[in-house]
């Protein structure tokens, strides 16, 4: 019909919209969060867009949930609001037969979500784990950004570089304070380079300058001017951590009876069925009274989305710490909400007038 057809273009339309507002405003927040990291010493500037791209996909399920049910909302709530629906409701069209058109719509958007949350989000989270521990294991000069003073990993050497090639990974004027022994050493060179042995041994090459070495307050400093001077780098040996539940493929969570993965997969499983349930529900909550002055209808939609993702994060929350049976937490949100929507479907169709006119 030309109405499910015209209602699918639309839904598509605002879903494409709102999600690229959503992506475009995590991202910011995302890569300030990842610049704040790499400012602190806590990330090498080369890892930025990985991780951006990785907490990306982390995040985009949560997105999509939010895209698809205002996607469903923004449309519908536009028909009532232009009395598009009114005629098609006058025509003996009734609100519930804009439910067929809905799924068709929702379910590749849900079966994505539930794609994402099973399977695409735990290797976004384990290859992002994996990288990190592989940033650390490098060389100290990794983590060393112009302008800004890192530490070291063994806490022992602060470095300082103006500048840097990115091409040629060469650094120019170059401050470095290290502590052995019980001395204190000042290092300044013109420029250094980072050079690999073929032993596999890491050195810091650095080209003239000079090295000031003594103890916290004596006088008797030694300083000696070199033309080159080279600094072992021992490599940071990193023990791999424990991979967590969120990293789980789904089969291992369905395969692990403990509470901890159970509230895991309530989560995975309960984001795409809410989506769904939401996407049913922006049918009567897109309601708009044309005579009234203004209209509630995005409000109280506003509300019960952030009634129904509290529901499902308390519900996870008790499951795990094993104070809510599984069964009955994987169950009882979207139960309650289903039943909601049947509500809000019988007040559309069975209009109740507040206050009984007398005759």
């Amino acid at each position: 019909m030309i109405s499910r057809r015209a209602l699918m273009r639309e839904m598509s339309l605002s879903t494409g919209a709102v999600l690229t507002v959503l992506i475009a405003i995590s991202l910011v927040m995302l890569f300030i969060r990842l610049l704040g990291d790499v400012a602190r010493g806590k990330l090498a500037n080369e890892a930025v867009f990985a991780f951006l791209g990785f907490s990306l996909l982390h995040t985009l399920p949560v997105l999509l949930s939010i895209a698809l049910f205002a996607g469903v909302l923004l449309p519908l709530s536009r028909m009532w609001r232009d009395s598009e629906m009114v005629i098609w409701l006058t025509s003996g069209f009734s609100i519930i037969q804009w439910i067929r058109p809905v799924l068709t719509f929702t379910l590749p958007l849900v079966l994505l979500i539930l794609l994402l949350t099973a399977w695409l989000d735990p290797w976004a989270l384990e290859k992002r784990a994996d990288y990190r521990d592989e940033l650390k294991s490098r060389a100290e000069m990794a983590l060393v950004t112009p302008g800004l003073f890192a530490e070291g990993s063994g806490g022992d050497r602060v470095y300082f570089v103006e500048s840097m090639n990115p091409l040629t990974g060469v650094v120019r004027n170059i401050f470095l304070r290290s502590q052995e022994d019980g001395q204190l050493g000042l290092v300044t060179a013109r420029e250094g380079s980072y050079t690999p042995m073929k032993d596999g041994s890491r050195y810091l090459v650095l080209k003239e300058g000079r090295r000031y070495e003594g103890v916290p307050g004596q006088l008797d400093y030694r300083i000696i001017e070199f033309e080159r001077y080279w600094m072992r780098l021992d490599a940071v040996e990193i023990v791999p951590g424990r991979k967590n539940l969120k990293q789980a493929g789904l089969s291992k969570l369905i395969g692990n009876p403990s509470p901890e993965a159970r509230g895991e997969l309530l989560w995975r499983v309960g984001l795409p069925i809410s989506a769904l349930i939401l996407a049913i529900l922006a049918i009567p909550l897109s309601f708009v009274n044309t005579r009234a002055r203004s209209s509630y209808g995005l409000v109280i939609a506003l509300l019960v989305y952030f009634i129904y993702n509290n529901m499902l994060s308390l519900s996870q929350a008790w499951v795990t710490q094993d104070k809510l049976n599984p069964w009955f937490g994987m169950g009882a949100a979207h139960v309650v909400m289903a039943i909601a929507a049947v509500l809000f479907f019988y007040l559309r169709t069975h209009p109740v007038p507040w206050r009984r006119r007398r005759p």
